[in-house]
């Protein structure tokens, strides 16, 4: 009985101190990384923007001259690029391509029946969802064959979470988006990038598809039952879970970036509907820095800020803070 007895505290002993080795090294690494240059971008989507009140195209240019962001992530909703069948209008989205170009900025374009900022899939009047996937392959094709020389856009990001059950969309179809992607490579040699949630999936699809990974962080959620919910997740989960599946899953995968990091609050309801205060308490202007701050931690190098828009709503009631925080980290 001694000698298991001291089996079992020696081996108590070195799971501490394996513990507190492991701690010490994180403490250290994610003092080195609060350190390194990081890129942060926004999402901006004028949709949205109008949404809240806002004029677009005024927010649009005092993002690219006030807060003078050099990378964005613009989308290209279906049902605003092709309101007729077969009749393609980027107009609207070229205005925004061509004020990046001017102002020196880079753009993220988000292309697909699934993009960012809810409902996430917008169809046009004209679509008749029997053939839903034989049109998408068209609206897809279309708009990176206009896009693809334009030197101002970066990378193409293909669907938004495409294999997570989320929105109101169609249900997740791999086969479908590995045809998508397959498309999408012979049409461009942009890099492609496949985004995932951050706290909900393994990233395994996503990354194997992808040049580079795109995954959301979110740190405080709604939930219809429990109200606001923080993920318990620390910044190295996201670090290490990126390169084990890079290391034996994905070889080909360059890179893992961050196109969503929430800088918003999670309103699940209309922002009309929510006190101004309410909002100010359930996402404060700390709550932004310490996210800013987290982000670093996890060791990637590039952020899209989510909620942009957000902050100019807030400067028109009188709460500016979180925009002349903004501008310190651009």
């Amino acid at each position: 009985m001694k000698k298991h007895h001291h089996i079992f505290l020696f081996s108590l002993i070195g799971l501490v101190l394996s513990a507190n080795i492991l701690l010490l090294a994180n403490i250290y690494i994610e003092k080195v990384l609060l350190a390194k240059p990081v890129t942060f971008g926004v999402s901006f989507a004028p949709r949205y923007a109008k949404e809240l009140g806002l004029d677009p195209k005024k927010t649009y240019t005092s993002i690219l001259e006030d807060l003078q962001v050099k990378n964005i992530r613009l989308s290209a909703y279906w049902d605003e690029i092709e309101p007729e069948k077969d009749h393609f209008d980027f107009s609207g989205l070229d205005g925004y391509v061509d004020q990046a170009r001017i102002h020196q900025a880079k753009v993220i374009m988000g292309v697909g029946y699934k993009l960012p900022r809810w409902p996430e899939c917008r169809s046009p009047l004209w679509l008749d969802s029997s053939n839903l996937r034989q049109h998408q392959l068209v609206m897809v094709e279309e708009t990176i064959k206009h896009f693809d020389l334009n030197p101002t856009i970066s990378a193409f990001q293909i669907e938004n979470e495409p294999l997570l059950n989320f929105g109101i969309c169609p249900p997740p179809d791999k086969d479908f988006f590995i045809k998508e992607m397959n498309l999408v490579r012979s049409l461009t040699k942009k890099p492609l990038i496949v985004t995932d949630s951050g706290e909900l999936r393994t990233w395994i699809d996503p990354m194997k598809l992808s040049d580079i990974f795109g995954t959301t962080l979110y740190r405080k959620v709604h939930n219809s039952f429990f109200g606001d919910l923080y993920y318990p997740l620390p910044p190295w989960h996201y670090r290490i879970k990126s390169e084990l599946v890079r290391k034996f899953l994905a070889p080909n995968n360059q890179k893992t970036i961050v196109p969503e990091l929430q800088a918003e609050l999670w309103a699940a309801a209309p922002l009309d509907t929510l006190p101004l205060q309410t909002q100010l308490d359930r996402f404060s202007v700390d709550q932004l820095k310490e996210t800013a701050k987290f982000a670093r931690r996890t060791g990637f190098d590039e952020f899209y800020l989510w909620g942009v828009e957000w902050w100019y709503y807030l400067k028109m009631f009188g709460h500016p803070e979180y925009l002349e925080y903004a501008k310190s980290i651009f």
